[in-house]
């Protein structure tokens, strides 16, 4: 694994203790699936906590996320995907991420060895968690258990309270069931940025393009929690750029036109450039309507042109021109 793999900022990605860097640490432990405002609260408090002792931060992480491994049946899917986690994990301060493979021999260690094997190496001073965190074999490492073994391998466990909005508290979990009920605005705010799906421009059947509306087809990521199939009013974001381009995304089998498997179709609006094999960003800002059928084409061209006004209308004129980060947009 490569330092790159981390994104632009110069940070060392290790899989094994063994990798570990040997010296004092402040250290947190988390799957971080999403990198949501809740996990940021916990890395900011960190982040800042080794500042103060003039020590690195080292985050430590797992991949895949333990459920799809434990319970692959209860797990509707990833927020983002690994490469965008340590992209995110490397904008939180650390020096060091670990990025440790789980397995169902990994599962069977006890809290007490997981500790142990961290501590033989990056020798923590403080380990910090969220309140609900827990490790170990049965998740037998909770808050309680964690401090009692630090007391006995001499580091010490800060812990920090689960972040809540108006709507409660901010988790995966919790912004997984947005996501899975088409609720993409009121994920953004939890994750503190929109829900987005990349991939590679594929070729179709060229039918959009028959009836004015060319799209990028995208085959939609296996790991990542799926949307519910519909239209929406989206951003795209193409490779090379950070411009944010107004867009409507068409998820579904297109039973309109009696064809076949699942796909995320995506027109950008006022643009009619050739996207095939680049890499483009779809980043979801709201849920237009569900899927539906039609008479005959002339009935979906109707459908389609009141989908695009809708669609200017919730983004706003200007949106198309905006720069930045996806967080610039989120209300």
């Amino acid at each position: 694994m490569n330092d790159g793999e981390a994104g632009a900022r110069t940070v060392q990605v290790v899989s094994d203790f063994a990798e570990l860097p040997r010296g004092g640490h402040v250290v947190t432990i988390g799957t971080f699936d999403g990198v949501h405002r809740g996990h940021r609260f916990l890395l900011d408090h960190a982040a800042m906590r080794a500042v103060e002792l003039g020590l690195p931060l080292l985050i430590v992480t797992f991949e895949p996320v333990p459920v799809q491994v434990l319970r692959p049946d209860l797990f509707p899917g990833r927020l983002c995907s690994r490469e965008t986690k340590l992209a995110l994990l490397a904008e939180g301060g650390a020096r060091v991420i670990a990025v440790l493979p789980f397995t169902h021999a990994f599962s069977r260690l006890t809290a007490e060895e997981f500790m142990t094997h961290l501590v033989h190496t990056a020798r923590p001073r403080e380990v910090w968690v969220g309140e609900a965190f827990a490790l170990g074999r049965n998740r037998d490492g909770n808050v309680p258990r964690l401090r009692a073994i630090g007391t006995e391998l001499g580091y010490r466990l800060e812990v920090v309270s689960r972040l809540a909005d108006e709507t409660g508290v901010i988790s995966s979990s919790a912004i997984r069931q947005l996501v899975q009920q088409g609720q993409p605005a009121e994920a953004a705010r939890k994750l503190g940025r929109r829900f987005r799906i990349e991939g590679e421009v594929i070729h179709g059947a060229h039918v959009g393009r028959t009836i004015g509306f060319p799209t990028a087809n995208i085959v939609p990521p296996p790991s990542l929690v799926a949307l519910p199939d519909g239209i929406y009013a989206t951003l795209a974001k193409l490779p090379g750029t950070d411009r944010l381009l107004a867009s409507m995304t068409y998820i579904g089998t297109r039973p309109a036109l009696n064809t076949g498997p699942r796909l995320i179709e995506t027109h950008i609006l006022d643009f009619d450039g050739d996207l095939y094999g680049q890499r483009v960003g779809v980043e979801f800002v709201e849920r237009l309507r569900g899927d539906a059928t039609f008479s005959g084409v002339d009935e979906l061209v109707r459908q389609l042109h009141a989908d695009e006004a809708m669609t200017r209308t919730v983004l706003g004129a200007e949106i198309a021109g905006v720069r930045g980060a996806s967080e610039a947009a989120v209300r």
